[in-house]
């Protein structure tokens, strides 16, 4: 007989404060709270096959913005190079990207590689609780924009109808 125990269950999204191009502070507490959010991790811009990544996620902001997701881009890219980031796309970003060049948030998401000592690329789907519901870890950024957005949206609607199940007993 299976018991809640046995199942997959969703894990917290480990907590973290980190700085944008302008030094601003950007709290995943404050930030997530209450927000489902997609978080791209990505290795800076001296990545051709990152900043096409990021590139198709702004195609898709409005779409992820109208299923109620925010977005979040973390950088390995020091100060710097977080500045010609935002230079390559015009400084038109649609969301906010911040930098981790310590990689002590890429470790603690576990988007880097121990034995090799170098991050990697991640893409995560944070549910509005702040619990990670969907994860991809890669030496190669994940290029299907269109998945994650059918995911997000389905896991939203997934965890919606548990709630209604849970309050309709």
């Amino acid at each position: 007989m299976a018991t809640e125990w046995d199942r997959w269950q969703p894990s917290p999204a480990p907590e973290f404060t980190l700085r944008d191009h302008r030094n601003r502070k950007f709290s995943s507490i404050k930030e997530f709270n209450g927000k489902p959010t997609i978080v791209v991790f990505y290795l800076g811009h001296g990545c051709l096959a990152c900043a096409e990544q990021l590139q198709k996620v702004i195609d898709h902001h409005g779409k992820f913005n109208a299923a109620g997701f925010d977005i979040l881009a973390i950088s390995s890219d020091d100060d710097e190079n977080l500045k010609q980031s935002i230079k390559y796309f015009d400084g038109k970003l649609p969301f906010t990207i911040v930098n981790d060049p310590k990689l002590e948030i890429f470790k603690e998401y576990r988007v880097h590689d121990d034995f090799e000592e170098q991050p990697l690329h991640g893409t995560f789907i944070i549910d509005a609780d702040g619990l990670v519901r969907w994860q991809d870890i890669s030496y190669e950024p994940f290029m299907n924009v269109d998945f994650v957005l059918t995911e997000s949206t389905r896991l939203l609607d997934q965890r919606a109808r548990s709630e209604f199940v849970k309050t309709s007993r």
